[in-house]
């Protein structure tokens, strides 16, 4: 029987409005909307180790 788990990526997800910038997981947290504008964030960078720029 083969489990599967599903893995949490970070991100970086950002305000399309502002520019506040903020980290969360996918898919274990949803995009979050901009404290400060209250609109939903955008995916700006995924964040994956050992990239090189």
């Amino acid at each position: 029987m083969i489990i599967s788990k599903e893995k949490n990526e970070p991100v970086e997800v950002r305000c399309p409005k502002c520019g506040r910038t903020q980290i969360v997981y996918i898919p274990k947290e949803e995009i979050p909307l901009c404290e400060t504008c209250h609109v939903r964030m955008v995916i700006s960078e995924l964040l994956d180790e050992g990239k090189s720029t």
